[in-house]
């Protein structure tokens, strides 16, 4: 969610409150606690959007019965592999290292390049970025940093 976003439910919650001031209803502790009560509920959707909303992306490759699921927050990658058949159902871990430095922010991206079976990854706060690679043998998967 951008901070613009952010700032307009800000916005709408001085609203509500300034509102709930100038109303002919009784100020009384009841009313001021059930005003606080609903603030707080909005700010803690808000943050969950913040923070959660957009945890988990699916990219397309040119293959098209496979994805790769990215973990936002931790740079975590998997091989998802979709198909009308079960048995030819699955994942496969790419990289299970958490590349967030603990931030806990959804900032990383994947970008494709212009070989199929190969993406960019970035951080997009830090400007760090890796080279990767999925496959669908274990030793045609693999992440390294860019320098």
């Amino acid at each position: 969610m951008k901070k613009s976003s952010i700032l307009f439910y800000l916005f709408l919650i001085s609203l509500y409150v300034s509102a709930q001031n100038e109303s002919t209803i009784p100020q009384t502790k009841t009313v001021n606690d059930s005003t606080l009560i609903k603030i707080h509920a909005l700010l803690e959707d808000v943050d969950f959007r913040m923070h959660e909303f957009d945890r988990y992306k699916l990219y397309p490759t040119e293959n098209m019965y496979n994805f790769l699921q990215l973990d936002t927050k931790t740079g975590k990658i998997e091989v998802v592999q979709w198909s009308l058949d079960d048995d030819k159902e699955g994942s496969v871990t790419l990289n299970d290292e958490d590349l967030s430095y603990g931030t806990g922010c959804g900032t990383f991206e994947l970008y494709p390049t212009k070989n199929i079976y190969q993406f960019l990854l970035l951080d997009k706060v830090t400007g760090r970025k890796w080279h990767v690679q999925w496959g669908f043998e274990s030793n045609k998967r693999w992440i390294k940093r860019i320098y």
